[in-house]
């Protein structure tokens, strides 16, 4: 329905006068050749479909890549060595020592990785390139997802097998066989475990439920494992200071729980799980604190980049 120019009436169809204030309608509007309605002369958008008289249309938002190439396949694998390095350095300022990475850089031409980066370099700009030639623009959060995925492999296998000297934490080679970790596929209770390595870690850990003293099973059950009937709870590690597991951190099926001192319970399922984000002396799950020891926030943070958004299949009983 077209209104008045004049007083904002809503118009009978094909008047030429409003009944309202009487006002010459045609005189003073214009049509929109994309929804037909009528406008005022003066309109630089339609009021009912945005349209812009000038032609000046609203350019869609281009997708801003995370790993920029040009696309040209004499130079692309340079170009992919390029964003490697780059990942490598956000990786070390990340999870490790920033002043090292001149360290990290040698390491790279020093070690066989040189050799094993250069074969996967020229599969990952031939993959990139196919994308691109297929798809074009719309490749382009494919083509990221894709090096993302690639580079952080690379990134684990180089820093876990060739660099641990370096990096100032021990973790753990079974890490790297998760690269291509998926729900369903993937034994989570065995992951977990092995992301974590609890055997180099002194914090008082329990699996065996039953053996648990009673008292702090009840205090975490309490103060922050509020897991549900059916969940499957892998562990509970004691963080407090006195041993009574009223703080602490526990891993399920479903997701993480866990009470800092001095704050409330946190309740996070992988599928909700958003961000993680690292501190230099604590990480934040959700935007949420947490810490334990340095080497467990390294591991936990590593482990949870992993299982956003991951959720296991529905078990028919």
């Amino acid at each position: 329905m077209s209104r008045c120019p004049n007083c904002a009436a809503e118009l009978i169809p094909g008047a030429k006068f409003c009944h309202r204030c009487g006002d010459h309608v045609l005189e003073k509007t214009k049509a929109c050749p994309v929804c037909t309605e009528a406008n005022p002369l003066a309109s630089v958008f339609c009021h009912h479909c945005g349209y812009h008289f000038e032609g000046k249309q609203r350019k869609a938002r281009l997708y801003e890549p995370r790993y920029p190439l040009d696309f040209d396949p004499q130079t692309i694998t340079e170009q992919v060595k390029a964003l490697f390095f780059r990942s490598l350095r956000d990786r070390v300022e990340e999870e490790h020592d920033p002043k090292r990475f001149s360290f990290y850089v040698d390491r790279f031409y020093e070690s066989r990785f040189r050799e094993i980066y250069a074969v996967r370099s020229e599969q990952i700009a031939e993959d990139a390139m196919v994308r691109w030639e297929r798809f074009g623009t719309e490749a382009l959060p494919d083509i990221d997802r894709h090096l993302e995925r690639a580079f952080d492999g690379l990134l684990d296998y180089f820093t876990i097998q060739y660099c641990p000297d370096l990096n100032g934490i021990l973790l753990p080679g079974a890490i790297l066989k998760y690269e291509h970790a998926e729900p369903g596929k993937t034994d989570l209770g065995q992951m977990i475990r092995d992301f974590l390595d609890f055997d180099l870690e002194e914090e008082v850990i329990y699996f065996d439920f039953l053996a648990m003293p009673e008292t702090s099973l009840a205090n975490a059950c309490k103060n922050f494992l509020s897991a549900e009937r059916r969940e499957k709870v892998y562990f509970i590690c004691d963080l407090s200071l006195k041993g009574n597991c009223k703080e602490g951190f526990s891993m399920t099926d479903r997701g993480i729980y866990w009470r800092a001192p001095f704050d409330k319970a946190r309740r996070v399922p992988y599928r909700e799980l958003r961000t993680v984000e690292k501190g230099k002396d604590w990480i934040t799950v959700n935007g949420h604190f947490f810490t334990a020891n340095p080497s467990l926030n390294l591991k936990l943070y590593k482990l949870l980049k992993k299982l956003r958004g991951w959720e296991e299949p529905a078990v028919c009983v």
